[in-house]
Parts: C-alpha cells; sequence; structure tokens
C-alpha cells in the first residue's frame, strides 16, 4: 500500500505542469559558420517571450540546446532600464549563442532551446519545440 502511495505521489509530481510563468511569442534559430576554420560554427537564438507572472523572484538560469549550455543575455523590451524584476505583461527578448566545440562536428538533428526559469526556490524548463530557422550566415 505505501508503495502505490509513494508511486502516485512521483508520478503526479513528474505530470506536474509548469505554472505559467512565461508564454513564448516567437523564436528563430540561425546557424553560423565563421570566416576562419578557428573561429568555429554555432548557432544563434533569439526569442521572444511575454511575462505572465510578474515577481523579483522570476529569474532566468539557463539557456541548453541538446543539453549543452549557451551564452545568454535577456532583455526587457518593455521597460529597457534596469530593474531587478520583470512584472506582468512584459515583453522580454532573449538572445543566446551555442558554439560548437572545434572537435565536435554539427548534429543533423533538429535541435530546440529549453528556457530554465527559477522561480520561489524551484526550477522549471520550458522547451521552445516551434523556431523559425533563417538563413544561414557564413561570417560571423
Amino acid at each position: 500500500m505505501q508503495y502505490h502511495m509513494l508511486h502516485i505521489l512521483l508520478l503526479s509530481l513528474l505530470l506536474q505542469q509548469n505554472p505559467e510563468l512565461i508564454r513564448i511569442l516567437e523564436a528563430t534559430r540561425q546557424e553560423w559558420t565563421g570566416g576562419r576554420k578557428e573561429t568555429g560554427k554555432g548557432e544563434d537564438y533569439e526569442i521572444k517571450l511575454l511575462v505572465q507572472k510578474g515577481s523579483a523572484k522570476l529569474k532566468f538560469v539557463s539557456i541548453t540546446v541538446d543539453q549543452r549550455g549557451c551564452d545568454f543575455k535577456v532583455s526587457n523590451m518593455t521597460h529597457p532600464e534596469k530593474f531587478s524584476r520583470y512584472r506582468k505583461g512584459d515583453t522580454l527578448l532573449i538572445n543566446a549563442l551555442l558554439k560548437y566545440p572545434q572537435e565536435q562536428l554539427q548534429t543533423k538533428i533538429k535541435s530546440y532551446p529549453v528556457i530554465g526559469c527559477s522561480y520561489k526556490k524551484s526550477v522549471y524548463y520550458f522547451p521552445i519545440r516551434q523556431a523559425i530557422t533563417t538563413e544561414k550566415n557564413y561570417y560571423k
């Protein structure tokens, strides 16, 4: 009996939906190749989203693509001045860069970014499966 209760509790935690912290408006993805071999290859992501729940406790902690971390910057398009909190209704723009290591070839599998947000001591993940791919840039 205890085993079944524990199993039900774990299953309910796994199936628990993310709170409506953000809503993805649009996302674009662009592959790039440097002019020199040493420059490397990578992908740029631009993600526009809407804050659904404003709070000083909402933080963006990671952007990953295929479990590889990206360098990223979050800009508030609604309130460009520096604030320590996001407000409900703010439009944010996330620019993320995934640079391939020199020894790793680019995978042909279509990858997608995942946004990691912390909110009230919990971390939530928001996958972006619908990104518009733009023309490849050969000079980064």
